[in-house]
């Protein structure tokens, strides 16, 4: 993952920030912004977990140091309080491939900036059900839904138990279930400020968005990063609007 040091900025920091906090190390706002107080919680705990430099500075050891609590040690997490950029989304999606090694995924190609866009599959029956979500940039948090409903099936299935009152193995075996947790990375990147306001691709979409003055930039973005309506093009599929309101 990224270095993280004070002055960075966004989804990541929002990531790491939720991690110390429920680690106990971190106590402010979970704002995206690593300045002084994020950068001390960094020293606690890079000092209490007795690494070789103690910094401030995430690097790659103080996320290794990380990686079994974002892996699960405390109960496997899906954030949903911060912004959940693509980055995230793998980040989570590594993690439950660890936990849950039946789990497979693959990829459906890749968008227009490169990112690889996954698709999970659960269960090996005949009947097949499509789940997608972040077709609108704007709508991103429909990504870490279809992401907790990924856990709570695979933890209900390890243990043999029932979700939303049906076993899940039953489910597994008569089922095959496809998700797509975020059709729209770039999109989703670009509103979640994962993509830097001075980079190119930001002021590309910019210089589109003046088009549409009534609609606010970036956070009202909701095609991909050419500027088109993913859900225009949508096939016929199954959203995520059922479980959303089965978590609400």
């Amino acid at each position: 993952m990224r270095t993280l040091r004070q002055g960075s900025t966004g989804p990541l920091v929002e990531f790491l920030q939720n991690i110390l906090k429920i680690l106990g190390f971190y106590t402010g706002q979970i704002d995206g912004f690593f300045g002084p107080n994020t950068k001390n919680a960094v020293i606690i705990f890079q000092r209490n977990f007795g690494l070789s430099q103690i910094d401030g500075i995430v690097g790659n050891n103080t996320w290794q140091a990380l990686m079994p609590y974002i892996d699960g040690a405390l109960g496997f997490i899906v954030p949903t309080n911060i912004s959940y950029s693509y980055e995230i989304l793998n980040i989570n999606l590594n993690s439950l491939k660890k936990l849950y090694p039946f789990l497979e995924i693959s990829s459906a190609g890749n968008s227009i900036l490169g990112n690889s866009i996954p698709y999970i599959k659960l269960g090996n029956g005949p009947k097949e059900v499509f789940y997608a979500a972040s077709f609108h940039a704007n709508e991103w948090i429909t990504s870490p839904v279809l992401v907790k409903f990924i856990a709570d099936f695979c933890y209900c299935y390890n243990n043999n138990l029932n979700i939303f009152g049906f076993n899940a193995r039953e489910i597994f075996n008569t089922t095959s279930i496809y998700i797509m947790p975020m059709v729209n990375p770039d999109g989703v990147n670009l509103v979640t400020g994962d993509i830097p306001q001075n980079s190119p691709t930001y002021l590309f979409a910019q210089n589109i968005a003046r088009n549409y003055p009534r609609i606010p930039f970036p956070n009202g973005w909701k095609a991909n990063i050419r500027g088109v309506d993913l859900k225009n093009f949508q096939p016929c599929v199954i959203h995520c609007d059922y479980l959303v309101s089965l978590y609400s």
